[in-house]
Formats: C-alpha cells, structure tokens, sequence
C-alpha cells in the first residue's frame, strides 16, 4: 500500500470518528443540560433521601441491564460494519440481538420484581424501594430494546439518529415525565410511573426512526453457525460488561448497603458530575469500534495505530481541560443542587482522578474487543470488578462515601493502566508521543488562572467566569506551543474537502 493511500485511509477514518464525536459532542452537550434539570427539579423535589432511593433504583436496573442483552450491543457494533455489503446478514445479526435482548430483559425483569422485597430488606430497608424497583422493569425492558436500536445506528455510522434517540429524544422525555408528576403532586412511585411511561415512548419512537431511515429489517434467518459465531463474541462480552459494572457502580450499591439513602444521593450527585468528564471520551468512541473493526479486519494495523494515538491525545488534551475546571471548582458545582450535596467534594475530587486517566489512555477497551481480544476483555473487567467489590466493603466500612470512591477510583485507574499494556504486547499498539507534554502544561496556566478567579467572585459567576477565563488560557496556551503535523493536516484536508 502507498504512502498516499494509508493517508487517506487515515484520513477517512479520522474524519468518520471525528464526524460523530462532533454530533456526539453537541447531542451530549444538550443531554446533560436536560440531564442537570432532570436531577435538579429531582433533587429540589424529593429531597436527598427520596432521591437517594431513585438513584439506588437507577442503579440495580444499570446493574440488572448487563444481563439482558448478553453483549448484543457490542455484537452491532462488529458485525453490522464487517457485513456491509451483506444486509441479509446484518439483519439476521439485528434479529438475534433483538430476540436475545427481549427474552433477557424479560427473565431478568421477572427477577427484580420478585426479589424487591429482598433487595429492599439487604439494603435501605424502605417500603417504596420495593414499589420502584418494580415499577422500574418497565425501564429495564424498554431501555434494553432502546439500546439495540442506537447500537444499530452507530453500527451504520449514522451518528445523527444515536444522538437524536440517546441524547436528546431520551432525556427529554424523562425531563417532561419527571416534571409534570413533580408539578401535580404525584406521590414518589408515581414520579416513578411517570418516568417508566417516558422509557415506553422513547422505545417507541426511536423504533420508527430505525424502520423508516435504515434498510435494517430484524429477521430470524440465522444459521446455526453464525449463531454460534455471534454468542461466541457477544456472551464474553456479557460478563465483560458484568465487571465494569462491578468496577464502575458497585460502589453505590455497596453505599446503600452500608449507609444511608442521603449518602447514595450525595454520592451519586459526585458521580454524575464527574463522569461528565468522560465526555471527550465518549464522543470519539462513538464511531471507534466500527472504524477499527473494519481496520483491524482488512490487516491495517499501521493506520489504526494512527488513529489511536490521535484519538488518544486529543482526548486526553480535551478532558484534562474539564478535569482541571472540575477540581478548581468541586464546591461550588455540587452546591447548585442543594448545601447537603456540597458533602460530596471529596469523593468528586477522587473520581476526577480516575476519570482522567481513563481518558489518558483513549479507547483502549474498544481496541481490545475488536483485535478479537473479547475474552482477555472480559478476564480484565471481572478481575478488576471484583478487586473493586473487595476493596469499597474495606473502604466504605472505615471511611464511608470517601472510601467507596477511592476504591473505584483506584480500580478505574490500574484497570486502564493494564489495558493500555496489553494492547502494547499484544498487537503491538501504543498511542503516546512527546505531544502529550503541550496539554499538560497548557493545563498548569489555566488551573492557576481558575484559582485566580476564586479569590474575587463564588458560586455561580466564578463557575461562569472563572471557566471561561480558564478555559481561554488553556486554548491559547495550546496554539502558542504549537499544534502538532498531524492534525494541521487533518483540519486543512477538512476545510479543503468541505
């Protein structure tokens, strides 16, 4: 292959990965200013104890969701882009994933709403526990079936729709539901309802964007091969994602295990916020796997570790800029939702470290599914998954809410540590350079410029102005030290082919 056509191939995939992390970008952007709204007219509504049971309710219905699609999510993501020119394949891959989803959100569903009562008395031992975990499967089915239909979208690399559904269609109807049973005087477990009718519409809806807008028809038509094929991928995936749960959100059941409800609201409040430092992450990971697995697929490997290390850096320089704003201002952002949940600074401080060093090593866990290292995958996520289990009942038991986030954070950062390693053995894949230097110390100036600000203005001014003002200094910083070869060409071929 000529120099000249590994470039475009490149550039191709970086434009593709860059064009939904950009919709991603604006979609997430409008999801968290509805989701802010919707746990803020929560937070004032219910108070922290009330809103401690729905986050607890949240939580085991996250942790139920693992099991309902058995990786079908992931499945997508590889074979509707292997299967391009095959749609009758790619709609058998639909139908499985679909029926596999439904029958596990199901069996699933059956089990909370029968062990409730169990789950209540082992936990926060609250009577209306019980009523919204029940009335929560609703939730648990509908947002499983919902999943499969986004998946399908980014499998498509039709970031357009995922965001429209995922980001903007989901949380609005969640904000309208929780607000007009809040605004009427609805009990708690009809806010719950509320909020289960709005999961129904979300299915329905973005159902009708999938017929109308793609060429996918689920079908049933699958051999037995294939079958096997698809489970072989998507069932180590299943217990793969049963770890991160267990790495990333155990911690809040364990807090409801061990404290109180107002320690999982408060500490749940932390959490939100700093996984919105996640976003740069989130955004180029969109359109990832599919790039990769097409990659990876057709042996070249030079290219994907271009894109790689680009996507690496760029999110890491991105999401130190928030981790740093973050940090500075922990306070004040957990005080907009009531002086109760200002409690939570340190444990938002401690996930501000794990979170940027989760995007420090890019999407590395993605790179791992689809160089065909699922079950090294899986290996990764139990182990640490189970480390993190071990280490937040040591934690919580001697420090409360700050142990439970320092044992997650702990476990969030060596898990990532690993991966990158692996990936490095293995397929022989690093995506680190000197380049990494100029955000770092771009970041310095503007944390100093941040607490410079703090010493005149507080609350939501210094929020309003000190970030801004960071956030130019950082920016300028950047261009002064100069930008890197790559990307000058990069954002020149864009304009010019725009």
């Amino acid at each position: 292959m000529t120099d000249s056509s590994e470039t475009n191939i490149e550039f191709s995939s970086l434009r593709s990965i860059t064009r939904g992390a950009s919709l991603f970008i604006v979609g997430k952007m409008i999801y968290n200013i509805l989701t802010f709204l919707v746990n803020y007219i929560l937070t004032h509504g219910l108070g922290a104890s009330l809103y401690g049971i729905y986050a607890f309710t949240k939580t085991v219905v996250s942790a139920s969701k693992v099991f309902t699609n058995l990786g079908s999510d992931k499945s997508i993501l590889k074979y509707i882009p292997e299967y391009e020119d095959e749609h009758g394949e790619q709609n058998s891959t639909l139908g499985i994933a679909f029926v596999t989803s439904l029958a596990g959100a199901g069996f699933v569903g059956v089990c909370v709403f029968y062990f409730a009562p169990t789950i209540s008395h082992y936990t926060l031992e609250d009577s209306l526990l019980v009523d919204s975990l029940r009335v929560f499967v609703l939730v648990l089915v509908f947002d499983t079936l919902v999943k499969m239909v986004a998946s399908s979208f980014r499998g498509l690399e039709l970031m357009e729709y995922h965001v429209l559904i995922d980001k903007i269609i989901r949380p609005t109807a969640r904000l309208l539901a929780g607000g007009f049973a809040l605004y009427v005087g609805f009990s708690f477990v009809g806010v719950m309802a509320a909020l289960a009718v709005a999961s129904m519409v979300v299915f329905i809806a973005s159902g009708v964007l999938l017929l109308r807008y793609t060429h996918l028809t689920p079908t049933l038509d699958i051999s037995k091969q294939d079958a096997k094929e698809y489970y072989n991928f998507s069932v180590p995936l299943t217990v793969k994602d049963a770890g991160s749960f267990l790495y990333n959100r155990v911690d809040i059941l364990m807090v409801g295990i061990f404290l109180s409800s107002s320690s999982v609201g408060i500490y749940n409040i932390a959490v939100i916020l700093a996984t919105l430092l996640a976003l740069p992450l989130s955004a180029f990971n969109q359109l990832f796997p599919p790039v990769a697995s097409r990659l990876y697929t057709n042996e070249q490997m030079d290219e994907l570790n271009s894109v790689f290390t680009i996507v690496t850096r760029w999110t890491f320089t991105l999401s130190l800029l928030l981790a740093i704003g973050a940090f500075v201002y922990r306070v004040e952002a957990l005080s907009i939702f009531g002086s109760e949940f200002a409690g939570g600074a340190t444990v938002l401080a401690l996930f501000i470290g794990g979170q940027l060093l989760n995007n420090a090593v890019g999407p590395s866990g993605y790179v791992l599914m689809m160089t065909e290292h699922q079950y090294l995958s899986s290996i990764n996520q139990t182990t640490f998954g189970v480390l993190n289990v071990i280490l937040n009942y040591i934690f919580i038991t001697s420090f409360g809410i700050i142990g439970a986030a320092l044992a997650t954070a702990s476990v969030l950062g060596a898990l990532n540590i690993v991966r990158i390693l692996e990936i490095w053995y293995l397929e022989g894949l690093f995506p680190y350079s000197l380049g990494f230097i100029k955000p770092m110390l771009a970041g310095v100036g503007a944390g100093a410029t941040m607490m410079f600000a703090g010493q005149y203005l507080s609350d939501i001014p210094l929020l309003i102005v000190g970030g801004g003002a960071g956030s130019v200094v950082y920016f300028a910083m950047l261009f002064v030290l100069g930008i890197e070869d790559e990307d000058k060409d990069f954002f020149d071929r864009v304009i010019s082919s725009s």
